[in-house]
């Protein structure tokens, strides 16, 4: 008797070895409903979103635009590099397919930028935005190399304020004064100002 029960507590080990963890579970249910998620620091791990959105492109290109179905990021990210952050967005701008953004909490510098880049853009009541310059952190080498490095980066921040300018209601002035400190945008105001087009008022928008 005691063999048995041994035999089949070995079996149901084997079977529950032989499971996915949860995560990849979740991971692979939102792959396939089109859900993608930036619920952390912006940076090259993040270049997995292009793929996906340029895969979800092919699958679609001999479709109507109304016949294809979203893709939706969430969003709830501090930030963080800001290449990454360009490219994503460009990707997003270009996608033939509708990419609708969700701000679920914190959409901050790098991440504020992609979320504007969103054809539809819905939030939570509680979701905030910080629109900054950022920072400029490991810059190094000799003096040419930290002056082109420099240049760059001021070239970086003037394309930004010009997103900001271009993809909001803001006065230009208001945004060139406010971008010089982190600028905290709640809600209401957002979607005052065109950063929000939808409150999310109805779960079926997140499934």
């Amino acid at each position: 008797m005691a063999e048995d029960r041994l035999k089949l507590l070995l079996e149901d080990c084997d079977a529950n070895l032989q499971l996915p963890a949860p995560s990849l579970v979740h991971y692979y249910h939102d792959f396939n409903n089109r859900c993608l998620w930036l619920d952390g620091e912006i940076s090259e791990d993040n270049f997995d979103l292009v793929q996906s959105i340029i895969r979800w492109n092919q699958d679609d290109r001999d479709l109507p635009i109304e016949a294809c179905k979203p893709i939706k990021i969430f969003f709830h990210s501090p930030g963080g590099n800001l290449d990454v952050g360009e490219i994503l967005t460009s990707i997003i701008k270009l996608s033939r397919t509708p990419v609708y953004g969700i701000a679920l909490g914190m959409v901050a510098s790098a991440a504020s930028i992609i979320y504007l880049g969103c054809h539809k853009r819905y939030a939570l009541p509680n979701a905030y935005f910080i629109l900054h310059r950022g920072s400029c952190e490991g810059i190094g080498g000799n003096y040419n190399e930290i002056q082109a490095a420099m240049e760059d980066y001021r070239l970086q921040i003037a394309r930004m304020e010009k997103f900001y300018i271009e993809n909001t209601t803001y006065p230009e002035e208001v945004i060139k004064s406010k971008i010089q400190t982190d600028w905290y945008i709640h809600c209401e105001e957002a979607q005052e100002y065109g950063i929000v087009t939808d409150l999310v008022e109805d779960i079926g928008i997140l499934l």
